[in-house]
């Protein structure tokens, strides 16, 4: 019983990321990077990369709301002393205002 009510939460959850997925397969698929660099007209890049970032952030909206419905939250130490009982470094920032081993970026 309890494997089954995992099951179906792992596939409810692998169902629902499946729509963020296709949504970005969809803007990687309509975007011809071709043609945005061989395009002359500064206007029509212009436009092109607004679409771009509007469906980005769609896309990003989706996601959240889809790790929302899981109780998925995140976290963001920035601003933190760096704690590797919590935190992964994966690089350092060479020159800083802040002060040495402060979390800066989250990634």
């Amino acid at each position: 019983m309890i494997e089954d009510e995992k099951e179906f939460a792992i596939t409810k959850f692998a169902k629902d990321l499946l729509v963020v997925r296709d949504a970005v397969r969809m803007a990687i698929e309509h975007t011809d990077l071709e043609a945005v660099q061989a395009e002359e007209d500064l206007q029509a890049v212009k436009d092109k990369f607004t679409a771009n970032m509007e469906g980005q952030k769609m896309t990003a909206e989706v996601m959240d709301k889809v790790l929302e419905r899981f109780k998925v939250t995140q976290y963001d130490p920035k601003g933190q002393m760096f704690d590797p009982t919590l935190h992964e470094a994966v690089f350092t920032v060479a020159k800083s205002e802040s002060e040495n081993n402060t979390v800066e970026i989250v990634m």
